[in-house]
């Protein structure tokens, strides 16, 4: 099976480089097919490695990034998790974002923008297979997950928590003042934007919001409409995650503060909601995850994959980390788990081999 996956980086890798070659930024659509297509005729070899490779080993998986660049080396902690690790392939989904939103207008500034980080993204999928890294492989998780797993799963419900009762979804543009509209307690459990403030009044941080993307927001949108607009990105890309992480029963892995907090904030929800116990365990791992890359990004280190892999290999990190999930129910606040990886983190990082 490892054959076939491996097989799989390299028929891929030819893909990319033939659709790069043709493609122009007016017909992205056209030549993502291409890749839909591809994909669509491996998604018995993902099933399989999601019943008997996946799910079985220590594995995670980088999401809900439109790039992955190993110049910049604060994500190798990466390659310290797990037996496999695997990059989220974001292009089919960015695909499926550009088909729902043939009927939505007012965002076509933003598909602009979005066409462009499509093509960025296949040049550095180039790169980054052409590395051959062992151990590490480019899919489309969370597009194969939508795929292959029949169940969906009404967000809107969930995004509707955040609006008082009685709110006409479908004629947003009707609330002008959108203090009126919104449920102000839980506003401060989310961040809109990385630096969002949450202790700020709502109108103040859309304000922020529209400066940090105003090369995307749609112009014409009032605050109601615009923090509907960016909670139902956030909170359907959370779903995604978390289906995709149950399918294949891997953990994911996250470099940023405003991705990880609302999964977390969407995961404790479905969490209260279920009598599942399995549930748990991804809630569980998503709060470790971004502590650990937290911890090593603050060092200001620069480790090779290679040097990262043997460091934990040498001092067991991955059963380091696995104590601290064993324990984590037990820590009454966040700045313990922060200490508890930090120690990890650092004996990683000051490990040589002449030592330890």
């Amino acid at each position: 099976m490892l054959d076939r996956l491996r097989q799989s980086q390299n028929e891929y890798l030819e893909l990319l480089k033939r659709v790069r070659g043709d493609l122009e930024i007016e017909n992205v659509a056209y030549h993502l097919d291409k890749i839909r297509n591809f994909w669509f005729r491996k998604q018995k070899l993902l099933e399989m490695c999601s019943q008997y490779l996946f799910n079985n080993s220590n594995t995670y998986f980088y999401t809900a990034v439109s790039k992955f660049n190993l110049d910049n080396s604060d994500k190798n902690i990466l390659f310290a998790l797990g037996n496999y690790q695997i990059f989220d392939d974001p292009i089919l989904s960015y695909l499926e974002v550009m088909e729902k939103g043939n009927t939505v207008h007012q965002i076509e500034r933003y598909f602009k923008k979005l066409k462009e980080k499509i093509v960025e993204s296949i040049d550095d999928l180039i790169v980054l297979l052409e590395k051959e890294i062992p151990n590490f492989y480019v899919l489309p998780l969370r597009f194969s997950s939508s795929t292959i797993n029949k169940e969906k799963v009404d967000i809107r419900p969930f995004i509707e928590n955040f609006f008082i009762e009685g709110i006409d979804f479908n004629n947003l543009h009707k609330y002008e003042n959108i203090d009126t509209v919104v449920v102000h307690e839980y506003l401060s459990h989310i961040l809109l934007f990385d630096y969002d403030d949450p202790t700020q009044a709502i109108k103040d941080r859309l304000k922020q919001y529209r400066i940090e993307y105003s090369d995307i927001v749609p112009q014409d949108m009032n605050d109601t409409e615009l923090f509907r607009f960016i909670i139902y990105g956030y909170f359907s890309q959370a779903m995604d995650i978390f289906l995709t992480s149950y399918f294949f029963n891997i953990s994911p892995f996250f470099s940023s503060l405003t991705t990880y907090i609302n999964y977390n904030v969407f995961l404790l929800n479905i969490v209260h909601n279920s009598k599942k116990e399995k549930l748990e365990h991804f809630l569980k791992m998503s709060r470790l995850t971004f502590p650990i890359w937290f911890e090593y990004d603050k060092k200001g280190v620069e480790l090779s994959i290679s040097e990262i892999r043997e460091r934990a290999k040498n001092i067991n990190f991955s059963d380091r980390i696995r104590k601290i999930y064993n324990v984590l129910d037990d820590f009454n606040t966040q700045d313990q788990l922060i200490t508890e990886v930090e120690n990890c983190v650092h004996l990683l990082i000051n490990y040589e081999s002449s030592g330890c």
